[in-house]
Order: C-alpha cells, then sequence, then structure tokens
C-alpha cells in the first residue's frame, strides 16, 4: 500500500515539465553566458591563440585556456580552423588546441559543482540590471555573463526541485540499479549529450541525478565519459558540408574522444574511487572531478601522437583544391565568430588582389599587340574579379548583421573599401583598355616600337605602384604605403613625358595618324587613373595603420 500510496503521489507532468524548463534554462544560460564571454574577451582571443601554437604543449594550453575563458569548444574549433584556411596555421597544431578545448570544458562542471545555485535568481536579477541601465558595452558584456551564469544556476534549481520525488520512488530506483553497468551510462550519456548538443548541459543533470541519490558514481562516470563521445559525433555530423579543415578537425576529435572513452571506460572504478576519496560526501564534486580528470588524462594520453593523428586524417581525408578558390574562405561556418570572418575576408581580398595585379601585367601587352582571342581571355578574368567582389560584399553583408565592435566596423568599412577600389582597377583594365583594344584590331593599325616601349614602361611604374599599395595594405607597412602616396610628382612627370611624345607625332603622315593618338590617349588616362587607385589605396592603409596605432596605445 506504501508503494502504491507513492507511485500516485508522483505528478510525472510536473517532473518532465520541470525537468525540460530547467534544461532549457540552463542551455539558454550557457548561451548567454558564452556570448558575453566571447565579446568581453574579443579579437584578444584570436591574438592569443596564434601566438601560443609554438608546441603541442602551448597549443594544449592556449585550448584549455581559451574554452575556459568563453565557456565553448565550438567557438574554439571555428578559430581553429579558421586559421588552417587562412593558412595561419600547420593541421597538426590544431590537435593539441583540440585536446585542450576537451579541459576547458570541465570548467563548467566545477562551477557547478559549487553550491551557489541558491543565489541564482540575485546572479539574474544583477546581470539582467547591468544589462539595461549601462550604456557601457563592456559592462554589458559582464551583464550577460551574470545573466547567463544565474540562469545555468536557475536551470539547475528547478532540475533538482523536479527529480527530488524520484529519490522514495522504488520502480524508478530499482530501474537505476539494474541499469547501474558502465556500458549503459556510456550510452546514455552519449545518446543524450548528442540530443542536446551540449556536454555541459550532460554534466549538469548527472550532477542533479547523483546529489539526489539516483545515480551512484560509477554510473555517473560512466556518463560522463559518454558524454565526451556524443560531443564529438554531434560536432562531426556539424562539419558536414564545411570546409575540408573543419572535417579534418571533427574527425581528429572523435578519434581523440572516442579512443579515449574506450581505454577508461576499463578504469571507471579505480576512477570512482579515486575522485570519492578526493572529495568525500560532495557527489556533485566528484562527478566535476571525475569530468576535469578524464580529460586532462585524454589530452596526456595523445599529446605525443598529434603529429601521427594529423598524418592519419590527412590520408583519410586529404586537402583538395576547390574550382572556386572563395567557397572555403568565405564559408557561413567562420560567421559563427566575426573577427574570424573579417579574417577570411582580409585573405579573400589578398587573393583578389594577386589576381588584378596578374591581370595589370598581362592587360597592356596584349592591348598593343594581342588578338581578339586575347582580349576574350582577359575579360573572363574579370568576370572573375566581378564575381568575387560580389561574394565579398555578400559576405560582408553577412557578417554587419552581428553585434560587431567598433574596431571590426572599421575592419568592415576598410575591406569593403578595397574590394571595390581593387574592383574599379579591374573594370579599367579589362573596360577601358580592352574597349581601346578592340578600335585598334578594327581599323588595324599598330603602335610604333618606340611608343610601345614609352606606355610598357608607363605601366609598369604604375603598376608597381599598385602592388606596393595592395601589399602595403595587407601587411600593415606605412613605409610601403607612404612610398606609393609620394610617388605622385614622379609619376605626373613620367606621364607628361609621354603624352608629350604622343602629341609630338600628330603631324606624322601614317594613316590613322588621329585613330592612333586617340588610341594613346586612352592608354595613358587608364594608366594615370590606375596610379591614383594606388594612391587611393595607399591612403586607407596609412589611415587603417595609424588607427590600429592609436589604439594599441
Amino acid at each position: 500500500m506504501e508503494t502504491q500510496e507513492t507511485i500516485v503521489q508522483i505528478n510525472w507532468w510536473e517532473v518532465a515539465l520541470g525537468l525540460a524548463g530547467g534544461l532549457a534554462l540552463f542551455l539558454y544560460g550557457m548561451v548567454q553566458m558564452t556570448n558575453g564571454l566571447k565579446a568581453a574577451a574579443g579579437n584578444r582571443l584570436t591574438n592569443f591563440l596564434a601566438k601560443m601554437t609554438r608546441n603541442r604543449w602551448t597549443s594544449l594550453t592556449a585550448g584549455a585556456g581559451i574554452t575556459a575563458v568563453i565557456q565553448s569548444s565550438s567557438i574554439t574549433t571555428v578559430l581553429v580552423v579558421g586559421f588552417v584556411s587562412a593558412g595561419l596555421m600547420e593541421f597538426s597544431k590544431t590537435l593539441g588546441i583540440i585536446l585542450g578545448a576537451n579541459i576547458g570544458t570541465t570548467i563548467t562542471a566545477q562551477i557547478i559543482a559549487f553550491k551557489v545555485t541558491e543565489s541564482a535568481l540575485l546572479i539574474v536579477a544583477v546581470g539582467y540590471v547591468l544589462t539595461t541601465i549601462t550604456k557601457f558595452r563592456r559592462l554589458k558584456n559582464y551583464g550577460y555573463i551574470l545573466l547567463g551564469l544565474g540562469l545555468v544556476f536557475l536551470g539547475m534549481n528547478l532540475m533538482t526541485r523536479a527529480t527530488m520525488p524520484l529519490r522514495s520512488y522504488e520502480p524508478f530506483m530499482e530501474v537505476m540499479k539494474n541499469t547501474a553497468l558502465p556500458v549503459y551510462g556510456i550510452l546514455f550519456g552519449a545518446f543524450f549529450t548528442a540530443l542536446v548538443q551540449s556536454s555541459s548541459a550532460t554534466t549538469g543533470v548527472v550532477i542533479v541525478l547523483a546529489s539526489q541519490g539516483l545515480l551512484n558514481i560509477e554510473t555517473g562516470v560512466a556518463m560522463i565519459i559518454g558524454a565526451n563521445i556524443g560531443t564529438c559525433v554531434t560536432a562531426l555530423l556539424a562539419a558536414i558540408g564545411k570546409p575540408r579543415p573543419a572535417v579534418q578537425v571533427a574527425l581528429a576529435h572523435v578519434l581523440f574522444n572516442s579512443l579515449g572513452a574506450i581505454i577508461f571506460a576499463f578504469l571507471i572504478p579505480q576512477l570512482s574511487e579515486l575522485v570519492a576519496d578526493i572529495s568525500k560526501n560532495d557527489v556533485g564534486r566528484q562527478i566535476a572531478n571525475a569530468h576535469t580528470i578524464f580529460n586532462i588524462g585524454n589530452a596526456l594520453l595523445f599529446i605525443g601522437f598529434t603529429k601521427s593523428v594529423a598524418h592519419l586524417i590527412k590520408r583519410i581525408l586529404p586537402d583538395k583544391a576547390p574550382a572556386d578558390r572563395t567557397v572555403p574562405l568565405l564559408d557561413d561556418y567562420y560567421l559563427k565568430h566575426a573577427n574570424l570572418a573579417l579574417d577570411m575576408v582580409e585573405k579573400t581580398l589578398k587573393e583578389m588582389g594577386q589576381d588584378l595585379v596578374h591581370i595589370a601585367s598581362d592587360s597592356i601587352p596584349l592591348a598593343i599587340r594581342g588578338t581578339r582571342s586575347d582580349l576574350d581571355d582577359l575579360r573572363k578574368r574579370d568576370d572573375i574579379l566581378d564575381s568575387w567582389h560580389e561574394r565579398i560584399l555578400s559576405y560582408i553583408s553577412q557578417i554587419q548583421q552581428k553585434e560587431l565592435s567598433e574596431h571590426e566596423m572599421e575592419r568592415v568599412r576598410r575591406q569593403t573599401d578595397i574590394a571595390n577600389i581593387i574592383e574599379n582597377a579591374g573594370d579599367l583594365y579589362t573596360t577601358s583598355v580592352v574597349e581601346a583594344a578592340e578600335h585598334r584590331l578594327k581599323l588595324g593599325f599598330e603602335v610604333s616600337e618606340e611608343t610601345h616601349k614609352m606606355l610598357l614602361d608607363l605601366y609598369e611604374q604604375a603598376n608597381a605602384y599598385l602592388a606596393d599599395a595592395i601589399t602595403a595594405f595587407q601587411e600593415k607597412d606605412k613605409p610601403k604605403a607612404e612610398s606609393v602616396t609620394e610617388s605622385k610628382d614622379q609619376f605626373a612627370e613620367d606621364h607628361a613625358k609621354v603624352h608629350r611624345h604622343v602629341y609630338s607625332r600628330l603631324a606624322d603622315s601614317e594613316e590613322h595618324r588621329v585613330s592612333i593618338i586617340r588610341f594613346e590617349v586612352e592608354l595613358l588616362e587608364v594608366a594615370r587613373r590606375l596610379h591614383s587607385l594606388a594612391r587611393r589605396i595607399a591612403r586607407r592603409a596609412i589611415g587603417a595603420i595609424e588607427k590600429d596605432s592609436i589604439k594599441g596605445k
């Protein structure tokens, strides 16, 4: 009769609603806290990560440190993939960061294990006040961090209250005893993590259940190990269709976590006994410590094999060169982190600038001596530049939809400007120059050798300034940019010299003399406008360098 009475007293709807609502608050709190932490850390994340990859140990430290700060291994992974895609980091060095990221995620469990959940409402209130009354971005970010943390604790409270009745419900306790085998715990942890897509949420639920006496420590540890499998499987599924480095990193994650889970599955009794000795009479702390010890042990186990694993993954998933180079660089995958997405735009602009320089070196010889087929090829190359320009502006538009810092907004403005200038320069070569060349072919005249040489020399000069300006902008080379801006008088003098030569031959009696001069003057005007664009890029470069310098001070 007593058991039946207990059964009647359990309101399964309330239990389910409490668990679902608590979990939803927990997950939403994690998102808010992560966004606040990421915004507060700003661009320092990428700078820190770029500097801390000298060897596998510093990479491990960097991965753990960044993930501990932002509480999101997925953001760390996006940053890593971005560095590989941009050619700033070798793939083998990313594996230490991934192992470190697993360690960094355990900080959430350690925070949860502190018995401060009763302060949840106070933390939520303080966080909300900071996000609404202050106009200072930094304080707002701190407010979002506190608001998210408070919601995490509030979600924990709701789940704890929802599961309290289960402690006295004998059928449930009997089921839990019968499923205490480690394999069940591992499978549950993996499935639940794949379902909610958060190993931190799984850890939180396990801590709640264990604290209520619904799980023994060994089952809890098994679920934590399973969560590490679930989180990497989720990452692998999310990487499908993404840039090749993203899939490679996800596969590395799967290998590390799965092999580590298999090894530690045989050590669950020993690990449970160890954490029980470390934190007596505190089940929540024991679960959190097991999570940390597992990930540290796993990292130490594989850190010596990162190069071998990288070689294996490269053989399974070799790099490929797509037909459209903008695809891997301007993938939506990188939009998860605005600063990284802007880095991808920077890299694409560099390639676009290099293509422009190649077009520049070919255009004048083809204009003066080329065939119609040559000119058609030149137009097609400009069409590619135009498509790059369109893709870049579309991608920047997507970046602008995010909440950007003042520094990031400035980068958006500079990149939009440089993309437009490069596209305009391409049009000058393949519209004005090609149209003039088609007029030459139609009339069938030729430019004299002397004029040909003078025009080539002038264009080589203009192209060199253009190439220097683009390099100065991309590499923040102020002296090179200044040399371009200071070239105005010298170029004007050289331009005037060729101009005088062209008009000095106006009185020649050869056929099509006026048409030839019109053709040569058109090329001179294009050269002048190209040099003007080069100086414009150089001025933008100097402005950007000076702003960054002031910001650094």
